[in-house]
C-alpha cells in the first residue's frame, strides 16, 4: 500500500512541477520541486538506533526511496536530523499536547524564543514554513506520524487533519496541482467541494461542519451543485455555519451572492453585519457600491470598532465624503471609534478640515491620550494660526515626547511658513514658548 502511494507520489511530483513552472506556489522557489538524493537504509537505521526511536513507516520509506528532503510544503523538507529548530535529546518521550482552543494546541517545549533550540518532546523538524513557524513530524504517541505546526515564539500549534506523513504530502501535491490557493497549507480541511460536502453531510457536530465549509475557501471555483448546495444551507442555518456559507460563496461566486449580502447587512447580529462588511472589502471589491445606501444606514447604528473600521474603509473607498461624515464621531462614547473617526476624516483636503476646526480641537481635549494623538495626525497639510495655542497647550503638558506629542506637533509646524527667524518671532506670540523653542529648531536648521 505505502510503496503504491509512493509511486503515485513521484508521479505527481512531476505534475506539479509541470503546472507550477513559474514557481509561484508559496516557497517553491526555495526546493523548486527537486527531491535529494535518496537516504541510505543504513543511515537511517543509524539515526534510529541513536536517538532511541523507530521513524514513522512512511516518513522513513519517503527518505529513503524518494528523496531525504527537497521539494515539500512551504520552504521544502529538511535532510533527516538537519537545521533543526528543537533539540533532539526528547525525541523518544512521548507528545503530549493539549488544546487551546478550536484546533489549536500548545507543545510542551521547553525553553524561549531566545533560545537558539528548544526541546520539545516526540518531534522531529521536518520543514519551516518561514519566520519562527515550524513543521514536525510526531514521532511517538496516539499522533504518531501526524504533521504538526509549530510557532516557536509561543509555542502555539496546529495539528494537520492528514493521518499520517504521505497523505499530507499527497495533500500538496494534489492541491498544487489542480492550482488550489496555498497560503497556510494545511490548516483547512482537505478535499474538492464535492468531498467537503459530503463531509459536511456526515458530520454529526458543528466543528466538522464549519470546518468543512472553511476549506472550500481555498478553492479555485465551485462547481454548480455546490453552489445551489451553500446558497441553500446559508438559507436555513444561522450563526457560524451560515456566515461561513456565505464567506464561500462571496469568495467564489460573487455574482450570486448580491441577494445574501444585503440579508447580513440587514441582520440584527452585529457578526453577521460585520462578516458581510468583510466580505465586500476583501472578495467583492467590484461590487461594493451596489451596497451604498444600506452602509450609510449602518454608520449610526454600529458601536463596535471593527465593524466601523470596516464600514468607513468600505465609504471611503467608494468616494464618500468622509469628512463630513465623520465629524459627529469625534465624540463617540467608544474611544477606539473617535480613533478612527479622526483617522479618516484626517485624508480630507486641508482647507475642508478648516472648516471643521472646532471639532479637531476639541478632539485635541480629549480625555484618552490615543485620540488626542490621532486628532493632532488627522491635522497635517492645515495652518491654522490659532492652532498654535492649542500646540502649546499640550506642549505645556508633555514635556517629554514620550507619547510623541511633541514629535507631531514639530511635524505640524513645518506646515507654518516663515521666512526667517526675525519673521516667526514677529508673528508668534511671546506667550507661546514652547511652540517658539520649536520652530526656533526648526528655523535654526535651515
Amino acid at each position: 500500500m505505502l510503496k503504491d502511494q509512493l509511486n503515485t507520489i513521484r508521479q505527481k511530483l512531476e505534475r506539479a512541477k509541470k503546472r507550477d513552472s513559474a514557481l509561484a506556489v508559496f516557497g517553491a522557489y526555495s526546493h523548486k520541486y527537486q527531491l535529494n538524493a535518496p537516504l541510505p537504509v543504513e543511515k537511517l537505521h543509524a539515526f534510529e538506533r541513536e536517538h532511541g526511536i523507530v521513524l514513522p513507516e512512511g516518513y522513513a520509506m519517503f527518505l529513503t526511496e524518494l528523496g531525504n528532503g527537497g521539494a515539500g510544503p512551504y520552504y521544502g523538507l529538511y535532510a533527516l536530523g538537519e537545521e533543526q529548530a528543537i533539540e533532539l535529546d526528547l525525541i523518544g518521550e512521548p507528545y503530549k499536547p493539549f488544546l487551546m482552543g478550536e484546533n489549536a494546541q500548545s507543545t510542551d517545549c521547553e525553553g524561549s524564543a531566545t533560545d537558539e533550540t528548544e526541546s520539545c518532546p516526540g518531534l522531529i523538524n521536518i520543514g519551516t514554513q518561514g519566520c519562527s513557524y515550524e513543521m514536525m513530524l510526531v514521532v511517538t504517541g496516539e499522533h504518531r506520524g501526524k504533521v504538526l505546526y509549530i510557532n516557536m515564539d509561543d509555542g502555539q500549534s496546529f495539528m494537520t487533519y492528514e493521518e499520517h506523513f504521505l497523505n499530507w504530502y499527497e495533500r500538496w501535491l494534489d492541491e498544487t496541482i489542480a492550482s488550489y490557493e496555498d497560503a497556510w497549507f494545511g490548516m483547512s480541511r482537505g478535499g474538492n467541494d464535492l468531498e467537503l460536502t459530503a463531509l459536511y453531510r456526515s458530520a454529526t457536530d458543528e466543528k466538522t461542519r464549519s470546518e468543512a465549509l472553511q476549506g472550500m475557501l481555498k478553492l479555485p471555483h465551485l462547481a454548480e451543485e455546490s453552489v445551489i448546495f451553500l446558497i441553500g444551507e446559508f438559507r436555513v442555518c444561522s450563526g457560524e455555519i451560515r456566515r461561513n456559507a456565505f464567506r464561500v460563496l462571496t469568495k467564489l461566486c460573487p455574482s450570486q451572492a448580491e441577494g445574501l449580502v444585503r440579508v447580513l447587512l440587514h441582520s440584527p447580529d452585529e457578526e453577521d453585519r460585520l462578516t458581510a462588511m468583510k466580505c465586500l472589502t476583501w472578495y467583492m471589491p467590484q461590487e461594493k457600491h451596489r451596497f451604498k445606501d444600506e452602509l450609510l444606514a449602518l454608520l449610526h447604528h454600529e458601536n463596535n470598532p471593527e465593524s466601523f473600521r470596516f464600514l468607513t474603509m468600505l465609504l471611503s473607498d467608494m468616494g464618500q465624503p468622509m469628512l463630513s461624515l465623520m465629524v459627529p464621531f469625534f465624540t463617540h462614547s467608544n474611544s477606539e471609534i473617535r480613533q478612527q473617526a479622526l483617522f479618516k476624516a484626517g485624508g480630507a483636503a486641508g482647507e475642508e478640515k478648516a472648516q471643521v476646526m472646532d471639532s479637531f480641537i476639541e478632539a485635541l481635549e480629549d480625555p484618552v491620550m490615543m485620540v488626542r494623538l490621532s486628532a493632532l495626525q488627522a491635522l497635517n497639510g492645515i495652518q491654522e494660526t490659532r492652532l498654535l495655542h492649542v500646540f502649546e497647550g499640550l506642549l505645556q503638558k508633555h514635556k517629554t515626547n514620550k507619547e510623541y506629542v511633541r514629535s507631531n506637533i514639530s511635524s505640524l509646524l513645518q506646515t507654518f511658513v516663515f521666512h526667517s527667524l526675525a519673521h516667526m518671532e514677529q508673528e508668534v506670540p511671546e506667550s507661546l514658548t514652547q511652540v517658539r523653542g520649536l520652530l526656533r529648531k526648526q528655523l535654526g536648521s535651515l
